[in-house]
């Protein structure tokens, strides 16, 4: 089995993520841009005032304030003088030798362009005077302790206090649905380094590794990269575990023979990427492997093809079902090609989300029209068809589909048709899924840079990666 070491050109990626990491300062702390943001924010509201608590993972508050701390509030007044106040935690020279330096209150002011800045534990205190003379208040019907705060206070007697909650998500995330040019290349950077991440894995790949071998080399590589974290739990399934969706444990090792499907991506400024290969760990894919490999791949090709301004979400998706159709169809594993509910066995879900602060980014899918929402340049999502082949399939298609068929005896047949084709390509699973970007009159396919094709994964796979000791 190749082994992998950590140590070389590590000094040469380590100064390559200083100089990244100090880049990645400069914009992220970019005021202009976070005070836009607020702005066109203030503009959609409707008198009142908003006020926002920082949560784990609460994109909209960075996206807002670029403010990236914990135990965090603000509100938001567009007709005050002082539009922005945000709430932080106070420097505590007693607790920096155990957490740190805290940005404090004179750094919400100097570094993230606060117009007033109060410590946390006067939030209540500042908020109610604000309130004072508002007719509503822009507050997130979901988080629960600013609800909790703000019930009592707008319930008070006799007080001329708002009487109106209104939830701004939906004005967030609709500016969130349009990239700007310095979230479009930070994305850039978190999808390159997954690129890298996922070549070396695809070089040092071989029969024996565990699954979390590969999942070691490809977050190896964010981190001298300069990504701090994956966006979401890497997802590395060989042999039968490739046919399970959001598989996490990792833990499997792989065989001679087996496929592993690698569905990761790093974080880089805060935005994610999210990137799946799937590849033979021999470094040949077999006859059946190829079969269904190429049926994946033809659905994501003709998808991404028709992408452009004006073309709908829901048409994009549409076009690779209709290709996972067909070669369901010559494979034997559906019998009808015109079936709503058949082909749905091997490909559960949406081929499409969008991507940013968040791997399943914020922004309404469209209406069910059969177009979906509009694609406008500046929005980035993923195209990621796939076709799933569980042995056990057909035992508990009943439970899964069966309020979907006509009736009982079309199951019966439907199942007795396809079972030897299930059997012969069994424990096949294939995930294909690339990051677009939306041009001005087209698309880029910024992860473009790890191969795809049968051919460019195995003339990959007979590389060696710098991680392995005997290169």
């Amino acid at each position: 089995m190749k082994k992998f070491s950590a140590n070389i050109l590590i000094v040469f990626f380590t100064i390559i993520s200083f100089s990244l990491g100090n880049s990645l300062e400069a914009q992220i702390k970019n005021k202009e841009i976070f005070a836009k943001r607020r702005q066109i924010l203030m503009e959609k509201m409707d008198g009142g005032l908003a006020v926002f608590k920082s949560e784990e993972n609460n994109s909209d508050f960075y996206y807002i304030t670029g403010f990236d701390e914990p135990e965090a509030a603000f509100i938001l007044i567009p007709d005050a003088k002082e539009k922005y106040i945000l709430f932080v935690r106070p420097k505590n020279p007693a607790r920096t030798v155990w957490t740190g330096e805290l940005y404090g209150v004179d750094g919400a002011v100097k570094v993230f362009g606060a117009d007033k800045a109060y410590p946390l534990d006067q939030f209540d205190q500042v908020l109610r005077r604000y309130l004072r003379g508002k007719s509503k208040v822009y507050c997130s019907f979901e988080n629960r302790w600013l609800i909790e705060k703000l019930m009592p206070m707008l319930s008070y007697p006799f007080s001329n206090r708002p009487k109106q909650i209104i939830d701004p998500r939906e004005y967030i995330h609709e500016m969130r649905l349009i990239k700007g040019p310095e979230e479009i290349e930070l994305m850039r950077k978190a999808i390159n380094i997954t690129c890298d991440a996922l070549i070396e894995a695809i070089k040092a790949a071989e029969p024996g590794m565990y699954e979390y071998d590969i999942q070691a080399i490809i977050e190896y590589v964010y981190r001298i990269q300069g990504s701090p974290r994956p966006g979401f739990s890497s997802i590395i399934g060989s042999g039968p575990n490739s046919t399970i969706m959001h598989y996490e444990e990792n833990n499997r090792k792989t065989q001679d023979g087996d496929l592993a499907l690698m569905d990761v991506g790093a974080e880089y400024g805060f935005y994610k990427a999210d990137v799946t290969r799937t590849i033979p760990v021999n470094g040949k894919f077999s006859k059946k492997q190829r079969e269904v490999y190429k049926i994946v791949l033809e659905a994501q090709q003709e998808a991404i093809n028709i992408v452009s301004p004006g073309v709908g979400l829901y048409e994009i998706h549409n076009r690779g079902v209709e290709v996972i159709k067909e070669g369901l169809y010559r494979l034997g594993l559906i019998t009808d090609k015109d079936s709503k509910w058949q082909y749905r066995i091997w490909l559960m879900y949406n081929t499409n989300h969008w991507l940013g602060l968040d791997v399943h980014d914020v922004g309404g899918r469209g209406p069910s029209d059969g177009k979906g929402r509009l694609l406008k340049p500046g929005m980035i999502f993923t195209v990621e068809p796939g076709i799933y082949i569980r042995e056990d399939a057909l035992d508990f298609l009943s439970e899964r589909l069966g309020r979907f068929v006509p009736g009982k005896e079309e199951l019966t047949e439907f199942v007795n048709k396809v079972r030897p084709s299930v059997q012969k390509y069994a424990n096949i699973g294939i995930r294909i899924e690339d990051d677009v970007l939306v041009t001005e009159d087209s698309f880029e396919v910024l992860s473009v840079k790890v191969p795809k094709n049968i051919n460019e994964i195995e003339k990959l796979m007979k590389k060696k990666s710098y991680l392995n000791k005997d290169n």
